[in-house]
């Protein structure tokens, strides 16, 4: 696509904590008609670090968030969204990926970090 003078089509991907930083860019993606593709996981507050805290406190504190029905929320800014099942996000990212203009995909799960990041040996 970028060889025909076209951008080429971006994938995002990002927790629902960090979404929740940058929301206000769906208004840009629309409003340029940017070919941006957002996968959110979604799970339901700060994941990375209630992973962190659990495996040096053994609990964790203030990571759960209240967060809104991203779907919905991309469609208020004319964005098309689907929600996808863990099982369902690899047909539906295809679907995105190949679509024009900005689109959103949310998958609602809780990840497990594949190796502690903040430990050095």
């Amino acid at each position: 696509l970028a060889s025909q003078g076209r951008p080429a089509r971006v994938l995002a991907v990002s927790g629902d904590g960090s979404a929740m930083y940058s929301i206000s860019e769906l208004a840009t993606v629309r409003q340029h008609n940017l070919p941006v593709t957002w996968l959110i996981v979604d799970d339901g507050g700060y994941g990375i670090l209630r992973e962190y805290m659990m495996d040096a406190f053994g609990k964790a504190t203030a990571t759960e968030l209240a967060g809104p029905d991203f779907v919905r929320l991309a469609e208020a800014f004319g964005v098309p969204a689907r929600q996808a099942a863990p099982g369902e996000v690899g047909p539906a990212l295809r679907e995105a990926l190949a679509a024009d203009g900005p689109n959103v995909v949310v998958v609602r799960t809780r990840l497990k970090m594949f190796a502690p990041t903040h430990l050095q040996p």
